[in-house]
């Protein structure tokens, strides 16, 4: 440690420019990974916010609710069922709406519910679909877009107007604002539906067998549904992809540094040795230096990463995850660790005798 702190003192301005680059990568891989979250959060919270221990989907449907379709009398069989305790369904669908006495439009997801129901999204401010069934309650992200309570939306195709009454939040779907109506409603923004509905939420037990019971559907969990809409694994795959090359990345510049910095450094490292110095010694020094610098530059990565969550809320789709960041911090730790191994066997091969000769 003592040789660690007396380096850091001598060459202030190498160091901090290393940890300026650590702190580059680092936040470069916590602000990814935020926005990855974001991503996936603003396509599947609507759809992980529904507490169903299956959903029942058409057959074919390869679990995209855009291409399920179950008939009013599948529905009822499945209400009907054994097992079921509850069972509710539900339509989406993806249109434009633009308010009142404006022409720009708003692409939208909306989804229809039964009132009263556990499908029935909680609102943080106005009134629910429970007590005005006749209207609309939005996402928070359509609040943000300057969309308020009283306003009322009209549906595209169609001219039909419906008044906003509550907010919701946290229910973002296909990472477009969301909108909850009743079914009753959906049925006259979509007449080519037809009553048909796209899924059917349900509480139960040994529900996987039900496709036994009721023909044309088949079962999917919330993560099956989420992990078929358009693009969502290719996108996560992408953004991964990416954050583990950034990790690649700083081992790579971590071990370039140290490298070059322990080449520079071959004839005092000899010195050392010849005065009694094991390489013990000093491959401890460097491992402790590497460490504290990249601590000190993961640090700063966090600060950058969780300061731009509150200047891009409502802006675009971020999201911190504590949990993940620390895993990311303690994978750039050891990255850094196994990054100084090259330079720890460039010590251990220090000949003290052929470093005193060059110094003279």
């Amino acid at each position: 440690m003592f040789l660690a702190l007396r380096e850091f003192r001598h060459a202030k301005m190498r160091y901090a420019l290393i940890t300026l680059v650590i702190a580059m990568v680092a936040s470069l891989v916590f602000i990814l990974s935020a926005l990855a979250n974001g991503l996936a959060a603003g396509s599947s919270e609507a759809v992980e916010a529904i507490h169903a221990d299956r959903f029942a989907v058409a057959t074919g449907s390869e679990y995209s609710l855009d291409r399920s379709r179950i008939s009013p009398e599948t529905a009822q069989a499945i209400v009907a069922a054994n097992g079921v305790s509850d069972a509710q369904p539900f339509t989406t669908v993806v249109g434009s709406v633009h308010k009142l006495d404006e022409t720009e439009l708003i692409g939208v997801s909306v989804i229809g519910v039964t009132p009263d129901t556990f499908l029935e999204p909680g609102v943080v401010s106005g009134e629910s679909l429970r007590d005005r069934p006749d209207g609309i309650v939005i996402d928070q992200s359509l609040a943000n877009r300057g969309v308020k309570i009283g306003d009322t939306l009209i549906f595209e195709p169609g001219g039909i107007g419906l008044a906003v009454v509550g907010i919701t939040d946290g229910h973002q779907y296909r990472l477009a604002p969301t909108l909850f109506v009743s079914l009753d409603e959906i049925a006259n923004l979509q007449p080519d539906l037809d009553g048909n509905v796209s899924a059917v939420a349900i509480r139960g037990e040994n529900l996987d067998t039900l496709p036994d019971h009721v023909d044309g559907i088949q079962m999917a969990s919330a993560r099956d549904i989420v992990e078929h809409l358009p693009g969502y694994t290719e996108q996560n795959m992408t953004l991964t992809l990416i954050q583990l090359f950034l990790v690649v990345i700083a081992a790579l510049v971590i071990a370039a540094f140290f490298f070059i910095l322990t080449l520079q450094k071959m004839q005092e490292l000899g010195v050392m040795k010849a005065l009694g110095a094991t390489t013990w010694v000093l491959a401890r020094a460097l491992m402790i230096q590497s460490l504290i610098l990249a601590a000190i530059g993961i640090l700063i990565g966090i600060v950058v990463g969780d300061s731009l969550w509150y200047a891009a809320e409502g802006v675009v789709p971020y999201k911190v995850q504590w949990q993940q960041m620390l895993t990311y911090s303690a994978l750039l730790l050891l990255v850094a660790a196994v990054g100084t191994l090259l330079s720890l066997i460039r010590i251990a091969r220090v000949d003290p005798l052929d470093a005193i000769n060059r110094a003279n």
